[in-house]
């Protein structure tokens, strides 16, 4: 089955990267999770390592915030977060694709939590 994405540029900080190796600080682009998306690769071959997916929060804590994390495909199908969990790292993702914009909700970049320790 092919899992459709698009390509996200990452921007890091000039002072450093603190991502611990997250996948911000190992590729310049990420692969984002969209049904839409001009990019693809083959669900049933190896899950790239730089694939990611935009997890949306809706609570008390952080209403409408998001925010991109690394991402896995289960046997059903389903891309999902990975297991772990990630803390921002310093970088940040964007795209001028308009369909980032209508995953994300909003115009402006969001940050990378790919840092796990």
């Amino acid at each position: 089955m092919k899992i459709n994405c698009l390509r996200v540029d990452v921007y890091r900080s000039p002072y450093g990267d603190c991502s611990n190796h997250g996948v911000s600080s190992r590729f310049r682009s990420l692969l984002l999770y969209c049904p839409d998306g001009p990019d693809n690769f083959d669900s049933e071959s190896e899950t790239p390592l730089n694939f990611c997916i935009i997890r949306h929060h809706n609570n008390s804590f952080a209403p409408n915030t998001c925010e991109i994390v690394p991402a896995c495909v289960l046997e059903s199908g389903k891309v999902v977060a990975r297991p772990h969990h990630y803390m921002f790292g310093g970088n940040i993702g964007y795209t001028s694709d308009s369909r980032f914009s209508y995953l994300a909700g909003h115009y402006n970049p969001l940050k990378i939590h790919d840092r796990r320790e």
